[in-house]
């Protein structure tokens, strides 16, 4: 049976004509071997499903009045007869998977900066969204931070931040803090000129650093066009968002739950199209009884919004630590908690990190049990 007026129509065709083809055990589709040919194969194979097959040209015919043209009439038949069930987009056979499965394990782009949190994530991977959360002033822009230096030290990629509680100024001297081991954004800080100009060499000076100077703007599509510039025009392979709940924040309509969906889902959306590693900071919930300034546990129940942030983030990291301790020490240690592992499914304590107030630096504690 012919379609009546060419590829275009095709599906049209067997729409109207359903009940009748749809009453033969096996459908053989057989158009054109061209771009609208294949389109019009696959729309009409959608059509009636499992009972279709579809003729394979050879390369060189167009149609079957090709084959005839040259005597290749018993080619068509053949090609007939051998017609594949139609398979589709999607759907994939495991028993042609051996090449695929036979290749090694994907491993990480670049290491997290601590061994605890390796052991369960197995590291930073190229297309995953990252968020980090924790209570209000608990040390989550000083945690990326440590990252940021640890992937500049370890990779030869670009780094994209976004700061956006904090000024250039302040960004940049603190990731200069990290390599001279000083904290030099504080006003009590002393350091010579040797000492901040190697600094700024071994971070800022690489010009693999861009910073996102936002003069307060902070509309979602404003900060998703950011991103995307620095992963596409700037080949930032790793960029760090602190945090959407300021994004959220700035938004008009005043639905919190609504505007953390939005811009998750579009980080999400970023994520899939660059193949970058999206860190992002969320904010959580105020959790009843001891709040989590006060050491409170972080889950993902506790997260802002409608569950979008954990459900569109392949890592989420949770921050603890009681600020307001007696304890010097204890004060001043934090705990990583991994709260979701879409890699390895490993979850749970995974480190302890101590703040030194002389160094500026957060250091794995090997001492304190998890």
């Amino acid at each position: 049976m012919s379609i009546r007026n060419g590829a275009g129509s095709a599906l049209q065709d067997c729409k109207a004509n359903y009940e009748w083809l749809d009453s033969f055990e096996s459908i053989v589709v057989c158009f054109d071997n061209d771009e609208q040919g294949r389109v019009a194969a696959d729309a009409v194979a959608e059509l009636f499903g499992s009972k279709v097959k579809v003729f394979k040209h050879a390369s060189e015919f167009k149609d079957a009045c090709d084959y005839s043209a040259v005597s290749q009439g018993k080619e068509f038949i053949d090609r007939w007869w051998k017609a594949e069930q139609y398979v589709p987009d999607g759907i994939v056979p495991g028993v042609g998977l051996w090449d695929l499965v036979n290749q090694p394990v994907e491993k990480a782009d670049v290491l997290y900066p601590y061994q605890g949190m390796n052991e369960l994530t197995y590291g930073i991977r190229a297309g995953e969204l990252i968020t980090v959360t924790a209570g209000s002033g608990l040390g989550k822009s000083q945690f990326l931070r440590e990252i940021v230096y640890h992937v500049l030290k370890n990779s030869t990629d670009n780094i994209g931040l976004l700061f956006l509680e904090e000024s250039v100024k302040k960004t940049a001297k603190s990731l200069m803090s990290l390599s001279a081991n000083k904290p030099l954004h504080l006003p009590d800080c002393e350091a010579t000129d040797d000492e901040l100009r190697n600094a700024f060499n071994d971070t800022l000076g690489t010009d693999r650093i861009y910073l996102f100077d936002h003069f307060g703007s902070t509309l979602v599509d404003n900060i998703i066009n950011r991103v995307r510039f620095m992963a596409k025009a700037l080949s930032c392979k790793y960029v760090f968002l602190d945090h959407v709940s300021i994004v959220v924040s700035g938004q008009e309509n005043g639905d919190e739950r609504k505007a953390l969906d939005e811009i998750m889902t579009k980080l999400r959306m970023i994520v899939q199209e660059t193949g970058i590693a999206l860190f992002a900071v969320s904010h959580l919930k105020r959790p009843d009884g001891k709040g989590h300034e006060e050491g409170a546990a972080t889950s993902l129940s506790a997260l802002r919004g409608s569950g979008s942030i954990g459900q569109l983030s392949d890592i989420v990291l949770g921050l603890e630590r009681n600020g307001q301790a007696e304890d010097v020490t204890e004060r001043h240690t934090t705990k990583v908690r991994v709260l979701k592992n879409r890699f390895s499914g490993l979850t749970g304590p995974a480190c302890s990190l101590y703040y030194d107030r002389d160094t500026g630096r957060m250091t794995e504690r090997f001492d304190e049990p998890l």
